[in-house]
């Protein structure tokens, strides 16, 4: 006998799913409390009676922008996450002018756009760049709730949504009166907003090639993958080959798409769309992360100052602080992770001998027993990572380096390539291109707990307790529920009781910080 859907399940399919919406076990209950408050508000006896009314097009977006409202956090406020904007004017703005300069015109996209808090952040933020004197700048917020466009437009806030401006930036970009602040003119006129849903498939706004500049922060961190996928494909369509895109901080492209670079400066994590014929960025797989100090105006190391091994570990080390140990909005779903580097599957035997091999540290046997069981093209992704990890623990540092970076050139998102990279530019001394990589790899996947502790190790080594601590301590619950194949692929041979030995007894070396 096939199952009714129960009301919730009918709720969601014909309700939620417009929004995209991720309904699991942390959000049920929300979802069932707003499902009551949309019968209540409409007076319907029941779902079936709601769904019904929700056929109306009319009755349906009214509603959807109620639901919209409900489900998610609109608080935001000015200059949210300054290191993104701060790598806004210092990269990417720039970038977007030299490939613009025929034309003379940017356009930046707010999506999500909430109460405006953003949308007349980056138009600040534009008015900081030099040299856009009579360039057409056009700069749009869109959202799903028409209520929050209202007060977006206004441009009226109170001190609340100022609290990361200093004194200076609020006389210099509002008027306050009585207990409000008033927006000025100039910027107010500078952004235009329209009520739009991110999953509607309207292919006269998302035109190819529109947008130099995307921010859509803490969005995707409330959809399903296959809504996450579809405003992807739609960001991806509408951005420039070469423009920016800015998530949120917990938020990575990592196993949704492949068409960009991965960005780091300014202690800020950040996507590139890639052009037609590229490869990896400057060299590295990810651009920024090469050793290299941040641009001018970035927190860490100073411009134009030579430092020596511990100061740059030390600077690393610190700008780690941010994607290596970032909050969870309460309240808000889990990340949604894609699949840990892992193992290529083989068979029973030959999966027994690889261990025994690895745990022998008997690495030139694993190379070969891995070619000879996996005949696949060897250019494969999964099959360079096995490579470059018995390539890496057997001494070969450059032929592990060039499995890692030929495996970058066909995905640079991968945190177990990053965490090889990491290894062996530590073995050759070159420590902040090591803390760098394993800062890549766990901005990419913050579960993965051997960047973690080789990032702990690195710290401590060079005098820097506090961030050994943290990353030690991080590392520390992850080894215990981390996947058993990256134990044998990551763990140099030790086991899972032995690394988490190891890291409690190096995490007791470092003191408790008193």
């Amino acid at each position: 006998m096939e199952r009714r859907p129960s009301e919730l399940e009918q709720f969601s399919a014909v309700v939620i799913s417009r929004l995209g919406f991720h309904v699991h076990q942390h959000t049920v209950g929300q979802v069932e409390q707003l499902m009551r408050r949309c019968l209540r508000r409409n007076g319907c006896p029941s779902v079936s009676a709601y769904v019904e009314r929700f056929q109306n097009e009319q009755f349906a977006e009214e509603e959807l922008r109620e639901i919209a409202l409900e489900l998610t956090v609109a608080e935001t406020y000015f200059f949210r996450h300054p290191e993104q904007f701060r790598a806004l004017v210092d990269v990417a703005l720039p970038e977007r002018m030299k490939a613009r300069q025929p034309v003379r015109a940017l356009s930046l996209l707010s999506a999500g756009c909430a109460t405006g808090e953003e949308a007349y952040s980056l138009r600040a933020a534009v008015d900081e760049v030099a040299g856009l004197d009579g360039w057409d700048i056009r700069l749009l917020g869109i959202d799903v709730n028409a209520q929050l466009l209202e007060k977006a437009r206004a441009g009226v806030y109170s001190a609340w949504s100022l609290r990361a401006l200093s004194e200076a930036e609020r006389r210099r970009h509002f008027r306050k009166s009585g207990t409000s602040f008033f927006l000025d003119h100039r910027l107010l006129a500078g952004v235009s907003f329209e009520a739009r849903n991110l999953l509607d498939d309207d292919s006269r706004f998302w035109r190819p090639d529109v947008f130099d500049v995307i921010f859509c922060r803490n969005v995707m961190i409330y959809l399903s993958p296959a809504a996450v996928r579809a405003l992807v494909d739609r960001l991806t369509t509408s951005l420039a080959p070469g423009g920016f895109l800015f998530l949120g901080p917990s938020e990575t492209l990592r196993g949704i798409t492949h068409d960009f670079h991965l960005r780091h400066s300014h202690d800020a994590f950040y996507y590139q769309r890639r052009s037609a014929g590229d490869t990896v960025l400057n060299g590295s797989a990810v651009a920024g992360c090469a050793g290299k100090p941040p641009a001018s105006g970035g927190e860490g190391m100073p411009s134009g100052t030579v430092l020596d091994r511990v100061a740059a570990i030390e600077a690393a080390s610190s700008r780690i602080a941010g994607p290596a140990s970032r909050p969870t909005r309460t309240g808000a779903p889990k990340e949604r992770k894609a699949k840990p580097d892992r193992l290529v599957p083989m068979d029973g035997p030959e999966l027994e001998d690889l261990r025994d091999l690895v745990k022998q540290e008997r690495f030139g046997d694993a190379l070969k027993l891995l070619r000879s069981a996996a005949p696949r093209d060897t250019t494969d992704p999964d099959f360079l990572l096995l490579e470059a990890v018995a390539r890496a623990h057997g001494g070969d540092l450059a032929g592990a380096e060039a499995a890692c970076q030929l495996l970058l050139t066909r995905d640079e998102l991968r945190p177990g390539a990053h965490y090889l990279l990491a290894f062996c530019q530590e073995q050759r001394g070159d420590y902040l291109s090591a803390a760098e990589h394993d800062t890549v790899a766990i901005y990419l996947d913050a579960t993965f707990a051997m960047p973690h502790l080789h990032l702990g190790l690195l710290a401590r080594h060079l005098g820097d307790l506090t961030t050994a601590r943290r990353e030690l301590s991080e590392a520390l619950p992850l080894l215990s529920s981390e996947d058993a194949s990256r134990i044998l692929l990551f763990g140099g041979g030790f086991s899972r009781e032995s690394l988490i030995r190891f890291c409690d007894a190096q995490l007791d070396l470092c003191g408790d910080g008193r």
